[in-house]
C-alpha cells in the first residue's frame, strides 16, 4: 500500500469530522422527533469515529519527527474523539428523555435547537478549515466555538434559576443540564481542533 501522503491524511481528518456533524445531525433528529432509532445510529458512529482517530493518530506520529504541519495535528483526532464522547452524551441524555417520557419546556427545546444548529455549523467549519488553512475561516470557526460555549453557559445559568424558582422538575432539569455542558464541552474541542490548525 503506498504511504499516506499529509494530504491524504487532512481529507481522511476532514471525512472524520464530518462523520461527527452527521453524529450530531442524528442526534438532533433524535431529540426532536423523540426518536430512537436515530439515536443508536449516531452510537455508532461514535465507534468508528474512535477507530479512525485511532489511525490517525499513528499515521501522524510517524511523520511527525520529520514534518512540523504532521506535528501540528497530531492531537487533532484526539479532539474530534472528545467531540464524538461529548456528543454521546447529548444522545444519553435525549435517550433518557425520550424513554421515560420526560417534557421539556418550549423554551428548552427552542434553546437546544439553537445550540444544535449552531454546533452543526461549526463543525462543518473546522473541517473544512482542515483541507483549506485559510486564517479567516480558521478565526470564525474560533469565534463560532466560543459563541457555542457562551450560549450553552447562558441557557445553564438561566435553567438553574427557574430551577431554583420551581419552574421546573429536578429530574427533566438534570437531564437538561447534562446536555447543555455536553455542548459546552463539544464547543470547548472545536476550539482546541482549530487552535491546532492556525498554529496557536
Amino acid at each position: 500500500m503506498a504511504e499516506q501522503t499529509l494530504k491524504d491524511l487532512k481529507k481522511e481528518i476532514f471525512m472524520t469530522m464530518h462523520k461527527a456533524q452527521e453524529m450530531l445531525e442524528l442526534a438532533e433528529e433524535g431529540f426532536i422527533k423523540n426518536k430512537l432509532s436515530s439515536l443508536s445510529q449516531a452510537d455508532e458512529l461514535t465507534k468508528e469515529i474512535h477507530v479512525k482517530a485511532d489511525s490517525l493518530t499513528a499515521a501522524l506520529a510517524k511523520m511527525a519527527s520529520a514534518n512540523n504541519e504532521a506535528r501540528s495535528l497530531l492531537a487533532v483526532p484526539a479532539h474530534i474523539e472528545k467531540i464524538a464522547v461529548s456528543i454521546k452524551r447529548i444522545i444519553e441524555g435525549s435517550r433518557s428523555r425520550t424513554k421515560e417520557g420526560m417534557l421539556f419546556s418550549d423554551k428548552a427545546v427552542r434553546e437546544t435547537a439553537q445550540l444544535f444548529a449552531k454546533t452543526k455549523d461549526a463543525l462543518k467549519k473546522a473541517g473544512e478549515a482542515t483541507v483549506t488553512g485559510t486564517q479567516a475561516l480558521i478565526e470564525n470557526t474560533l469565534a463560532e466555538s466560543d459563541s457555542i460555549s457562551r450560549m450553552a453557559n447562558d441557557f445553564a445559568t438561566a435553567h438553574e434559576e427557574r430551577l431554583v424558582t420551581g419552574e421546573c422538575s429536578p429530574k427533566s432539569s438534570s437531564i437538561y443540564l447534562g446536555i447543555l455542558y455536553a455542548f459546552d464541552d463539544v464547543g470547548a474541542n472545536v476550539k482546541d481542533t482549530v487552535k491546532r490548525l492556525s498554529g496557536k
